[in-house]
């Protein structure tokens, strides 16, 4: 019977992840190159080039409410000099022209475990046993410390998927994810604007990655 009810659940949640889904797609007639296959967007700019593609489905076991979304960012310095990219290197901004700055993992662990700490990771939703949630009520009714009990699947890969800040020596290529905190289901357009270390933010970007969402 378990098995059963646990079978029916996933079926669910399944369903209703699949119809919540929303597509990133490059928006045609910008610069750089559109690689349909996995909906990237690729600008060589001053012997750098920079390949940015949606990356929810990557978080999607920690993202439960569409608090926090990503891209994958991957940068390949083609110059013989090295090229440096700092957190606040990168910028969203949605069709209204609101902007968003990156989330660091940390306060990507932190929002993720806050509101979602009582379930168990995608594709699962609730606890399986009874006993799991007495569990965790037990240790948030007897702990002698303010932090909850998280029920929570690999959450060093927060971490360890994240693009690390820094400089790209030449030749060399550098890739992870950039968090922002935004719902992509309330826009119908985003702007990813990338900056080069200590660049100026009222000086254009370096890169514009303009992309449509559809639902």
């Amino acid at each position: 019977m378990h098995r059963y009810a646990h079978f029916i659940g996933i079926l669910i949640v399944s369903f209703l992840i699949a119809g919540c889904a929303v597509k990133v797609i490059p928006s045609p007639g910008g610069q750089g190159t559109i690689n349909p296959a996995d909906n990237s967007l690729t600008i060589t700019n001053e012997n750098v080039s920079i390949k940015v593609v949606s990356a929810d489905t990557e978080i999607s076991s920690y993202n439960l409410d569409d608090l926090v979304s990503a891209f994958s960012v991957t940068i390949q310095n083609l110059s013989d000099r090295e090229v440096s990219f700092a957190t606040d290197s990168f910028l969203l901004l949605d069709g209204e022209n609101r902007q968003y700055f990156p989330l660091t993992p940390a306060m990507v662990k932190e929002i993720t475990s806050r509101d979602s700490y009582y379930l168990i990771p995608y594709p699962y939703v609730g606890f399986y046993y009874l006993e799991d949630y007495e569990k965790v009520s037990a240790y948030n009714a007897t702990s002698t410390t303010q932090i909850p009990y998280y029920y929570e699947l690999y959450p060093q890969d927060i971490y360890t998927k994240a693009l690390a800040a820094g400089s790209v020596i030449p030749k060399a290529t550098a890739t992870g994810l950039v968090y922002f905190r935004i719902d992509l289901r309330s826009t119908k357009s985003v702007k990813l604007l990338v900056y080069r270390q200590g660049s100026s933010k009222s000086s254009p970007p370096d890169f514009t990655f303009p992309f449509t969402i559809t639902k």
